[in-house]
């Protein structure tokens, strides 16, 4: 038979696990979130990091031509400005300086996804994976390489309820479909908070009438 003390210690963490319910809190900080066409301006600025590394020290000219097309036509500007950031200096290709390399871009695709949605805690707010992609490839003269392909993704975690604000209507490739809530972890939720609460009462009363 399980004597009070026992009883004593059951109840104590049935009532640790019922705060831990009703006062869960989000383990993953929402501070400085990134929309999701940011986060695309930050995968270009990768893209022309990895180009960049790859052209000789001593070249500090290039010829850059750009393919976005124009659903991604607002990146130009991102790409030319994070060369200039990498001290490469843009110019016109001319007869008298065919010895500049070339570098051409070709945007072929970029979205957003998210996965499957989970909680925080229980009771605590729904969070989803966002995965940013962009794909593509380049051709640059200062390799003998030949077309490079690329496909850069960022995988980070944000708040369900922010979405909305980090879309952007006017840009499609920054929107995708939620998925819903998992059926068994939203239903399981409030069972075990409402098993737990009468454990908690049922063990109150036993150790009074002890």
């Amino acid at each position: 038979m399980i004597n009070q003390l026992s009883l004593v210690k059951i109840y104590r963490l049935s009532l640790a696990i019922l705060f831990s319910l009703l006062f869960s809190y989000s383990g993953f900080s929402q501070q400085n979130t990134k929309t999701n066409l940011d986060v695309f301006y930050s995968l270009t600025d990768s893209l022309v990091d990895k180009i960049n590394s790859e052209i000789p020290n001593d070249d500090k000219k290039i010829s850059l031509t750009l393919n976005l097309g124009d659903r991604y036509s607002l990146f130009a500007n991102s790409i030319e400005d994070r060369f200039i950031k990498d001290e490469r200096e843009i110019v016109k290709q001319s007869n008298d300086e065919t010895n500049i390399p070339n570098v051409n871009i070709v945007m072929e695709g970029a979205g957003v996804e998210y996965g499957e949605m989970f909680r925080s805690g229980f009771f605590g707010a729904h969070y989803i994976q966002r995965y940013s992609t962009i794909f593509g490839n380049y051709l640059q003269t200062f390799s003998n390489k030949g077309i490079e392909k690329f496909e850069i993704t960022h995988i980070d975690t944000i708040k369900v309820e922010d979405i909305t604000s980090l879309e952007n209507p006017s840009f499609p490739f920054t929107q995708a479909s939620i998925p819903p809530e998992p059926f068994l972890s939203g239903l399981a939720e409030p069972i075990i908070a409402i098993g737990t609460a009468a454990l908690v009462v049922v063990l109150f009363f036993t150790i009074r009438s002890e």
